[in-house]
């Protein structure tokens, strides 16, 4: 009792908070706390084994002041006095910590990862000058213009940066791979602006593709989807201008000899040969993990709990989890009022009230609940106070000298009455919104109308809804516009069906298997399938342009020659893209894991969707290619 007073005391020391109520803050005695109606719900567990501590903070100082909460927490805790934290506002700084600690450590280590291959695969300084340079130039001026547009780095926007440097090192990728076939055909004087020419078009529908991703994503609802989207508008543009007006630059200084790297080139070459011998056995494979994963759609966890953004088992997770489970983690508001609009200051009223207390109670999924009624039962635990009326009782109460606490459970007319609920996230099986809808319910078959719902329970299942709405409408809205793209540059409705095939495939395995393990969908992994269909639609672009070019051959042959030539740069976009999304895997945040590990599998589905399932589906009932 003396250590929760002292901290008690300390904490309310602190600049921005401005109330806490605790077993030494609030009720008369120890035993006032664990009998009381109110001050057992509001402060004990339901184990009798720990306490709360409920502190009231100012929003405009929450920055500074949960750092001094945690220090003030540390040094309190000692044996037998262990401290936990939590709350939306302290797990919201959580997750930025854990964000901004990886924009730090990541966004170097990806840019050292992909230099390294860079380096390795073109064997040229030059070259990997021109591609770092271009690169972050292009991630720091779409941060800057990100900043002019009033967007601040929050959930998504958070691998903003990452993004944009892998949009800017596609283009040039194959930007230098075209170079190389120039070099090697020795029929050009100027190689680069060759390349350019020959580049430009195919990247200009990738970037197009892209960027109407992007815009498609300012029409969903969620706004952490919106910010991204405008940002994401910019960073397209940004990568395509700055690879084709800064990296030529430095391409023109490079020998063509000087790149060349005959032993990779062998192994490349191996690869090519034996996949090629594995085609139909390839294709099958997609298809029928295609098949596979298509059930998982309707499995996927969408509306993961707040727990699940910490590393599980680890002492974080355990102590939010042990706080969830003893009374309940996420607040859910309810404003209810009588059907027939009867004041609730009556003892009839109160007998409902308590009735509706104790239905909700008995909910799997509710933790705790502070209301109307538990108020007035503990009010009325006071002698004088039994001697008045409900309406005089609650207007006392309504005095500074109890806090005005009567203010925040029932409006001045006394006709709406308010429940806050504790809502349980470890073990909920259902979403959010079901579990409100369930609580409506029950709330409505007691003769009461939930006429506002509110807190952050049901923000997060609201936000989780419109996630799985934007994934479904965005990525719906992606492939009718890549496919009209894909109709734009083949002009041939054969092989632009053969894209929109193909692209169908990516998102539907990536979204399946994402299903079938249960892997938690939330807000920042849930872009990832986005980016992986944006890699497949950036090769197939390049390889559709490449057989337009073809003339006098088969069709057969000429999707092989196509295929033939893409092999290094697909294979080295995809090794670019694997080992540098991979490196998010090894953050100590699951949602940058799962956004990484998404980002892999999809870069892995989309070059083999591109390499094999779309020239196969493009050769159907084709066997000769129009003269262009």
């Amino acid at each position: 009792m003396q250590e929760v007073r002292d901290l008690s005391r300390s904490l309310l020391k602190l600049n921005g908070i401005v109330g806490v109520k605790s077993i030494a803050h609030g009720p008369s005695s120890l035993e006032d706390a664990i009998n009381g109606p109110l001050w057992n719900r509001l402060l004990i567990s339901k184990d009798q084994k720990s306490t709360n501590i409920i502190v009231f903070l100012k929003g405009s100082a929450l920055q500074s002041l949960i750092p001094n909460i945690e220090k003030l927490t540390l040094g309190s805790s000692r044996d037998g006095f262990h401290l936990i934290i939590s709350g939306p506002a302290y797990i919201m700084e959580l997750i930025s910590r854990h964000l901004l600690k990886d924009i730090r450590i990541f966004s170097l280590l990806v840019l050292l990862i992909f230099g390294i291959i860079i380096l390795f695969i073109f064997r040229s300084t030059g070259i990997l000058l021109g591609a770092v340079i271009s690169c972050i130039s292009a991630s720091m001026w779409t941060l800057m213009i990100s900043h002019m547009l009033g967007i601040k780095i929050g959930l998504l926007t958070a691998n903003l940066a990452t993004i944009v440097f892998v949009l800017t090192l596609s283009h040039i990728i194959f930007l230098t791979y075209n170079w190389k076939y120039v070099c090697s055909q020795n029929e050009h004087p100027s190689p680069v602006d060759e390349a350019v020419h020959l580049t430009f078009s195919p990247s200009f529908w990738s970037m197009m593709t892209t960027l109407l991703g992007f815009l498609s994503l300012l029409s969903v609802p969620a706004q952490p989807l919106k910010e991204l989207g405008a940002s994401g508008v910019a960073g397209a543009l940004v990568a395509i201008t700055v690879a084709y007006s800064v990296y030529p630059a430095f391409l023109r200084l490079v020998e063509p000899s000087s790149s060349k790297n005959n032993s990779l080139d062998r192994y490349q070459k191996k690869v090519e040969q034996f996949l090629e011998r594995r085609k139909k056995l390839t294709v099958t494979g997609i298809f029928v993990l295609f098949i596979v994963a298509l059930p998982g759609l309707w499995m996927a966890n969408t509306d993961p709990s707040l727990i699940s953004f910490f590393t599980k088992n680890s002492q974080l997770e355990r102590d939010l989890t042990y706080i969830d489970q003893h009374g309940g983690s996420s607040p859910l508001i309810l404003v209810v009022k009588t059907a027939t609009g009867e004041k609730l200051d009556t003892d009839q009223s109160y007998q409902r009230l308590w009735g509706l207390q104790r239905s909700l109670e008995e909910n799997k999924e509710v933790g705790s609940i502070i209301s109307l009624p538990v108020l007035m039962a503990q009010a009325k635990r006071n002698i004088l106070a039994s001697l008045l009326s409900w309406e005089g009782l609650l207007n006392i109460l309504r005095q500074p000298q109890f806090d005005g606490i009567a203010r925040s459970f029932i409006t001045d007319d006394h006709r709406e009455g308010l429940f806050l609920l504790r809502m349980n996230e470890s073990n909920r099986k259902i979403s959010r919104l079901k579990v409100i809808e369930e609580i409506e319910k029950n709330v409505r078959a007691h003769g009461f109308i939930p006429e506002l719902v509110g807190g952050t329970y049901s923000l997060q299942g609201h936000l989780a809804k419109l996630v799985a709405s934007s994934i479904i409408f965005g990525l719906g809205q992606l492939i009718i516009i890549f496919a009209f793209i894909a109709w734009l540059i083949s002009r041939s409705m054969r092989i632009a069906f053969a894209i929109t095939l193909s692209i169908c495939v990516i998102p539907v395995i990536v979204l399946g298997m994402v299903g079938w393990f249960r892997v938690p969908l939330d807000i920042i992994s849930a872009p990832a399938c986005n980016i992986a269909l944006g890699l497949g639609i950036d090769s197939m672009i390049h390889m559709v342009r490449a057989y337009r070019r073809q003339k006098n051959q088969n069709n057969k042959e000429a999707w092989a020659n196509v295929r033939h030539r893409f092999w290094q740069p697909v294979l080295t976009f995809t090794l670019v893209m694997v080992l540098g999304f991979g490196i998010f895997s090894f953050s100590e945040f699951p949602s940058t894991q799962r956004f990484g590990v998404a980002v892999l599998f999809g870069a892995l589905i989309a070059s083999m969707t591109a390499l094999f399932v779309m020239p196969t589906a493009a050769q159907l009932g084709r066997t000769s290619l129009k003269k262009t």
